[in-house]
């Protein structure tokens, strides 16, 4: 009989239920099977001999051992088969598959008994599956193009998956989880792709709405098993890529550096939702142009991201109701234990993988603004993983998820209590890890493109620990806030004990070191090279400390901030260095820098003429030109300003594009109608507005040589009034002395982090104000 035993007894409960001319072409099946396998062992006892050197009996030593699992498998068991016509009838040893036709016979009446719907059969069937799968006596690959078995056994996984609901039996219901694990643990039957998807989705329904509470529980920890086995398979195979992909993945480029100095200074993160939005959906649309395409992996490497990219969706959904709120809870569980879970060499491959990263990076930043305190805790639970095992893989992500997820907790007057206290228990492992403070402070504080984060966090810590008492007469809000303030208080304590356990260990290593007689040379050096790095992170931070400094004293006054950089000599006393320090610094106030640039004066005005020439414009289009001029600075307020600064741009784009307009008078004149346009197209209180007519009026002149021609004033007319350039400056820096006030609440991060000036919000505000965080943030991750 094939497959043992087990197989015949299903058939035998099934045949019981089909009464009369009821499921008929189950009862075909059932019997073409049953007539098959008599043939099969009716012709292995006419040849007696050749078989028993194989099996002394049809079954193994007996069905029981095969219904446990427990029979002895040699490789005479499964290679060995009896023929019966066309039809290979594999002996019942664990370890035979059935293959082709024989496969096809024993699954044909399982199909069609799901088909009936009747639990009757149906469980019975699922139990056969199960034996067959776990035995190792199917073999294929469902979901896998070209693999072996593929439509056949695909089909039975999906109606394995679709034979229960949420009114199904707990039995049932745990038979088909026990199905659904072994298959996809099997190493014979590999499911893939979308069959592999969907046993993900049934599980997480039955977590999720499961009346059986022992049903959800089970279901929540074969997800979590199933997650493990695909990613452990994915470790065995690593992904191979060239160094220049993962050079290329790695390094970020100069704009993105700026914007994450921005996002932790305190700039605006206008967009991030919608570019993390085009970076999800270029993944799904395969269209990488980073990173590792889907289609050229492996495929145990694919399945694995195809299992993370759907759990860090569900992570993304929007909270409008129970069960949705509960899908997120579990998919922020599930990728917290993965993370916890991953070995050592996927935390060293996880830099490549940029959709990946864009996926995690999407549902940490939903589940970091969510308003549910439960959510919001495991986002500090997936950052803290993140720190400890990801942070040489992930310091952009760090970069902007510090900011939100610890800081703005702890700065704001206004956040929960119990969203502070699970940042709090996060920052207690932190602080006790002087490996991850040395970390922070070098990549961070020590880096001129970074934020102050080791910085911000202690000053946070310090000034919770030092606040006032609550004033509140609660005794639970008095209670909570003393709890807070111990453990700020705790976790200062710890950053001390931290920092001098690590200065102990690394005198201790140079001791070490010194110490070991006939030391070589190799060995002197390593020491000589750590004092090195230990010095050059020292000039590093100090030189940081000194350009912050002379940022601020820019930022508040110009022209003595040149003189400290100059007499710090971080820039030499040239029209050439300024405009370089002006055009390539982050952190600048644009509108400072706009101001500088317009002044009449001989040095500011020979640092605003080397600015323009140092910017190329050829073959770009006159509004595009523009657009790029006015990304480095603000325009200033006064008209004799903004002339001497259009004038110089238009002298430059002409020498960039000398046959695009006659002189520079007209590139001149056509620059300043752009900007009046723009003024005239984007401000609510001019009215009426610009017609296309009236602006190529306005450039019209005497000579029709000297005018730009229609089409081009058309054309331009339609980029400024489609698309604004911003005029006013969207970003504010605010030095440790600043007490300027942030202008345009919602454009600010400042604001909206409370950052460094909180402000009293109302509860009906926070939903809007944590959409304004996800859409801001999202434009940090633009490359």
């Amino acid at each position: 009989m094939a497959a043992g035993g087990f197989v015949t007894r299903a058939f035998d409960s099934m045949l019981k239920e089909c009464s009369g001319k009821k499921y008929q072409d189950l009862q075909k099946a059932i019997k073409n099977y049953t007539e098959i396998a008599k043939e099969a062992s009716q012709k292995k006892q006419e040849a007696p001999s050749e078989v028993n050197q194989v099996a002394p009996s049809a079954e193994p030593a007996s069905t029981n051992e095969i219904e446990d699992g427990t029979a002895t498998r040699t490789d005479a068991d499964q290679s060995q088969k009896a023929k019966s016509g066309n039809i290979t009838v594999v002996l019942a040893n664990a370890g035979q598959t059935l293959d082709g036709a024989d496969a096809e016979l024993v699954l044909n009446p399982l199909r069609l008994a799901f088909e009936t719907k009747n639990l009757k059969i149906i469980d019975p069937a699922l139990d056969c599956l199960h034996k067959l799968i776990a035995y190792d006596h199917l073999e294929g690959d469902p979901g896998l193009d070209s693999g072996k078995n593929v439509p056949l056994f695909t089909d039975i996984l999906h109606m394995v998956c679709g034979c229960i609901d949420n009114s199904s039996p707990d039995s049932t219901i745990l038979q088909v989880l026990k199905v659904l694990l072994t298959a996809v643990a099997s190493t014979k039957f590999r499911v893939h792709g979308e069959p592999l998807l969907g046993v993900i989705r049934v599980c997480y329904n039955i977590a999720l709405n499961s009346k059986s509470p022992i049903n959800q529980a089970t279901s929540k920890a074969m997800l979590t098993q199933m997650i493990s086995i695909i990613f452990r398979r994915m470790e065995t195979n690593p992904v191979e890529t060239s160094g220049d992909a993962l050079s290329q993945a790695k390094d970020a480029s100069p704009a993105s550096l700026e914007e994450l100095q921005h996002l932790a200074g305190g700039a605006d993160i206008k967009g991030l939702e919608a570019v993390l939005d085009k970076a999800v959906h270029t993944e799904d649309g395969k269209q990488i142009i980073r990173g590792i395409d889907l289609e050229s992996m492996g495929i145990v490497q694919r399945d694995a991201l195809l299992v993370f990219r759907t759990l860090c969706k569900m992570g993304m959904k929007e909270d409008n109701d129970e069960v949705t709120t509960k899908t997120r809870i579990l998919s922020l569980e599930l990728l917290q234990g993965l993370l916890e879970g991953v070995s050592h060499s996927f935390t060293k491959n996880f830099h490549f993988i940029d959709s990946v990263k864009a996926y995690l990076s999407y549902a940490l930043l939903r589940a970091s603004v969510s308003q549910s305190p439960v959510i919001f805790q495991y986002a500090t639970g997936i950052f803290l993983v993140l720190l400890l095992r990801f942070r040489e893989s992930l310091k952009g992500e760090i970069g902007i998820f510090f900011p939100l997820i610890v800081l703005r907790p702890l700065d704001s007057l206004e956040f929960p209590i119990n969203q502070k206290l699970s940042v709090l228990r996060m920052l207690e492992k932190v602080c006790k890890d002087p490996q991850m403070l040395v970390d922070i402070f070098v990549n961070y504080d020590c880096d001129l493109e970074a934020p102050n984060l080791f910085e911000r966090m202690v000053t946070a810590l310090s000034k919770i620990a030092q606040g006032t008492q609550n004033t509140d007469p609660n005794a639970v809000a008095v209670s909570q806030t003393a709890s807070i303030k111990g453990s700020s208080l705790q976790a200062l304590v710890s950053v001390l004990k931290s920092l001098v356990e690590w200065e102990q260990s690394h005198k201790e290593f140079k001791l070490n070191n010194n110490q070991q007689e006939g030391s070589s040379v190799e060995d002197s050096f390593e020491v000589k090279s750590r004092e090195d790095v230990t010095s050059n992170f020292e000039k590093a931070k100090a030189h940081k400390s000194t350009l912050e400094a002379a940022i601020a004293e820019f930022n508040r006054k110009p022209t003595k901030g040149l003189e400290y950089l100059i007499s710090n000599k971080l820039v030499e006393n040239k029209p050439t260095s300024v405009a370089q320090f002006l055009k390539n610094t982050p952190n600048l106030d644009k509108a400072v820098i706009g101001d500088y640039l317009g002044q009449h004066e001989e040095f500011p005005l020979a640092v605003m003429h080397a600015y323009v020439d140092s910017m190329k414009f050829s073959g770009m289009k006159f509004d595009v030109a523009i657009r790029e001029f006015l990304k480095g600075f603000r325009l200033p307020g006064e008209a004799q300003k903004i002339d001497r600064i259009m004038e110089k741009f238009a002298e430059r784009y002409c020498a960039d594009n000398p046959s695009l307009f006659k002189n520079a008078d007209t590139a001149y004149v056509l620059a300043y109608a752009v900007i009046m346009l723009n003024t005239d197209a984007h401000n609510p209180m001019v009215w009426p507005k610009m017609s296309k007519s009236d602006f190529v009026r306005i450039n019209a002149r005497d000579d029709a040589d000297e005018c730009a021609p229609r089409e081009l004033l058309e054309e331009i007319y339609d980029s400024i009034v489609k698309e604004e350039i911003k005029m006013k400056d969207d970003t504010i820096f605010i030095g440790k002395n600043s007490r300027q006030k942030p202008e345009g609440e919602e454009g600010r991060l400042v604001s909206i982090l409370n950052l460094a000036l909180p402000r009293r919000k109302l509860s009906e505000d926070a939903k809007s104000e944590s959409e304004a965080i996800i859409k801001k943030t999202q434009a940090i991750f633009r490359n």
